[in-house]
């Protein structure tokens, strides 16, 4: 009986140990619960990859035409908008008609050279004539003299009306030029999309007027998406290319897309992207950073949007 009892005293010993031993053990795995994997939030904006472009006016004017609206996509050299253009179309029309008066004027002039030609060769066949007659005794030298003469009075006549027709030429050439140039003037009025992209914001109306180099349209090049963020200076050093983005609605937790970090600004700057005021005196320096995103088909442009970034 003694032998019993001591021996359930050390199986209870026992069981007491081994219950500590897992209740330390649950204790150490509930002081040392999995690290959560760190985020750093930054607020970014949706840009084109090429950036959103202004288109200045090569002329002023008043918008005659309107081709293109917000939001609608052009293709290279379509026409977005054009400006009146009846002074340079009246200056053409008038300079068409001078230059169709020259070529009339060119062409008489030409056929009067072919007449002298003609009246050239006569008359020296007619002196040759009248050089063997004298010979034989049968023509008089007054004739051959006169014949002489004319000859000489046709050759300086041929001479005046091909200078004539070289001068109606240049005068043509020039007339040629100054209808290219009136040509180019007019194409200045019809303002064409230099690139393929979308219309974001057309900033004139029919009727209105334009000044020369002033923005009529941003435009928004075809391409790929991309995210401008900036990064608070607290979090500047931990953020490094090829960290993985999540990009979410501000205040959401559905994520839109998916990117990559892939350039970072090697310096901070000032608080720039959403800055409320242009003399905001708010003391934050941030770093700016560039998201490359697999898809953009959820994302708009101008779009302000949070960043996760993955440490």
């Amino acid at each position: 009986m003694k032998h019993y009892l001591i021996l359930s005293l050390l199986v209870a010993l026992l069981m007491g140990c081994n219950k500590d031993q897992s209740k330390e053990s649950t204790n150490q795995k509930q002081s040392n619960p999995k690290a959560p994997t760190k985020l750093v939030v930054a607020i970014g904006r949706v840009e084109p990859q090429e950036g959103i472009i202004k288109l200045s006016a090569p002329v002023g004017g008043i918008v005659e035409k309107v081709m293109k609206n917000d939001g609608d996509k052009v293709q290279l050299n379509e026409v977005i908008l054009q400006l009146d253009d009846d002074a340079e179309q009246n200056k053409i029309n008038e300079l068409k008609v001078k230059i169709a008066t020259q070529r009339t004027q060119i062409e008489i002039t030409q056929s009067k050279v072919t007449e002298v030609i003609a009246n050239l060769k006569n008359k020296k066949l007619l002196l040759d004539r009248a050089k063997q007659l004298i010979t034989k005794g049968a023509e008089t030298q007054q004739v051959y003299d006169n014949l002489a003469t004319d000859l000489e009075v046709l050759e300086a006549n041929l001479s005046a009306a091909k200078t004539q027709v070289q001068l109606a030429n240049s005068e043509l050439n020039e007339l040629q030029a100054q209808l290219k140039t009136l040509y180019q003037e007019a194409g200045k009025k019809v303002f064409r999309a230099p690139f393929s992209g979308i219309i974001l914001d057309r900033t004139v109306n029919q009727g209105e007027s334009v000044s020369q180099f002033a923005s009529y349209a941003e435009v928004a090049p075809q391409g790929k998406l991309i995210i401008r963020a900036e990064v608070d200076e607290m979090f500047s050093n931990s953020i490094k290319i090829g960290d993985t983005v999540e990009i979410v609605n501000i205040g959401s937790s559905n994520v839109m897309a998916k990117g990559q970090i892939s350039s970072m600004a090697p310096y901070l700057k000032k608080k720039s992207l959403f800055s409320e005021k242009a003399d905001d005196q708010e003391d934050r320096r941030v770093r700016e950073i560039r998201i490359s995103v697999a898809d953009d088909k959820n994302l708009v442009i101008n779009a302000k949007i949070e960043c996760n970034i993955k440490l």
